[in-house]
């Protein structure tokens, strides 16, 4: 009929529809739902979705389950064990995210739904959220107790480092490191701390100090950035790895205004990098100084001691009862001289072996240091660019420059493709 409208029920080619039921154009639940399956996946591709996170829940099998809403709609979502073990961030209802995924029809139940494989948080304020609901978790389990902090030594001998070998904030430490305190031992672990993996990467570096037993104290951080920037220092895989530290560690990250859940799980919190190592870097002055300081302590108490001494014997001598006072004084005497001579002995070998001890420490590490070999008349040939320390000949093309540092300066040079003998 001119003018009625047709309608396309989805039936293949040559079918006529009908409202009446027929067992040739009727469906059944799951055929329909096949079909809505077929048509859903072939016509949405892998796609970026955002909206809030709400009715979140992770069973015994590890896969995530979650709606995904704004204002006006929502989706059920999941997200398998083998996707979300990558994330970087502990999911929260409430949080903006974004959502990579592909839609499909849960047949089952005939309800469509997003299966992620990627989410990311929507912006800073989700990183915010994120921090807040893990800082709450972890402080639920007692992970910031002050009770738990173990005490930084006053003086360490190997000095353990966890940062980025390229970053500014290593050099900033050893500089210090070296100035203040060079009979100290330190080893440098190199971590990333920025950017996919790098949590991980922290986290092994501090369980690989950990577990060496060669370190009295762990420093772990890095320079100043944004919250993203930052990031790593705030998920609990290296949370854990601190919390889980049997040596005692300091977390250095940022600047002073920064603060992440590394430095709340930390034995100490210091603001900087440089100030981290200045707390583990007795100077030389202060322990000369502290070494007077017993000295001192000492005396006084070998003083004391020679005084309650002098005290007994004019007890002794002024008591009238006693046989012979003269000998009994005698011995007193030579009780106290005894005495004072074995302590006086006693602190000067003491003292006398502390500055041995410090003196060949500091001349060993004045023995390793390169610029010492430098002044006796030795060079150091390096590629240009890079620095690489040159071991052999057949490292360098023929023609190729590179450089000679000596004690006074560096100066180029060239191979020239001649060998000697």
């Amino acid at each position: 009929m001119q003018g009625e409208a047709t309608y396309d029920y989805g039936l293949p080619p040559g079918r006529v529809s009908s409202m009446e039921p027929s067992t040739d154009t009727t469906l059944s639940v799951s055929g329909l739902t096949s079909l809505i399956k077929e048509t859903l996946d072939g016509a949405f591709p892998a796609l970026w979705v955002s909206g809030e996170l709400s009715n979140l829940s992770q069973p015994s099998s590890g896969h995530l389950y979650f709606t995904l809403k704004d204002e006006s709609a929502e989706i059920r979502c999941a997200m398998f064990k083998g996707m979300n073990q990558f994330l970087r961030f502990k999911p929260e209802n409430g949080m903006q995210i974004l959502l990579n995924g592909k839609l499909t029809v849960y047949e089952n139940r005939g309800t469509y739904q997003l299966i992620a494989k990627r989410m990311e948080p929507a912006g800073l304020g989700t990183l915010y959220l994120a921090f807040e609901a893990l800082k709450k978790s972890l402080t639920e389990k007692g992970w910031f107790d002050i009770d738990l902090k173990i005490p930084i030594p006053v003086y360490s001998e190997t000095i353990g480092i966890v940062t980025s070998k390229t970053g500014a904030a290593l050099q900033d430490m050893l500089k210090i490191l070296l100035r203040r305190a060079p009979y100290l031992n330190i080893i440098v672990k190199h971590a990333r701390v920025q950017g996919i993996g790098a949590a991980e990467s922290i986290a092994e570096g501090i369980r690989a100090l950990d577990a060496s037993n060669l370190t009295d104290v762990l420093i772990v951080g890095r320079g100043g950035g944004s919250l993203e920037d930052l990031w790593a220092f705030n998920e609990e895989s290296v949370a854990k790895a601190v919390y889980e530290c049997t040596t005692p560690i300091i977390s250095a990250v940022g600047h002073e205004t920064d603060a992440t859940i590394c430095d709340m799980v930390a034995d100490l919190r210091a603001p900087t990098p440089s100030t981290a190592a200045e707390v583990v870097a007795r100077s030389s002055d202060e322990i000369f100084q502290k070494l007077g300081m017993i000295s001192a302590d000492m005396n006084r108490s070998i003083g004391n001691r020679l005084r309650i001494c002098w005290q007994d014997l004019d007890r002794v001598n002024n008591r009238q009862s006693i046989v012979d006072p003269k000998v009994q004084l005698s011995q007193k005497i030579q009780w106290v001289d005894s005495i004072t001579h074995q302590l006086s002995r006693l602190s000067q070998e003491w003292f006398t072996l502390s500055m041995s001890k410090l003196n060949g420490r500091m001349q060993e590490l004045h023995a390793l240091n390169p610029e010492g070999i430098l002044e006796r008349g030795y060079a150091i040939a390096m590629t240009v660019p890079g620095n690489k320390i040159l071991k052999h000949p057949n490292e360098l093309k023929d023609n190729e420059r590179f450089e000679v540092r000596l004690a006074g300066g560096r100066m180029a040079a060239q191979k020239t493709g001649k060998k000697t003998s």
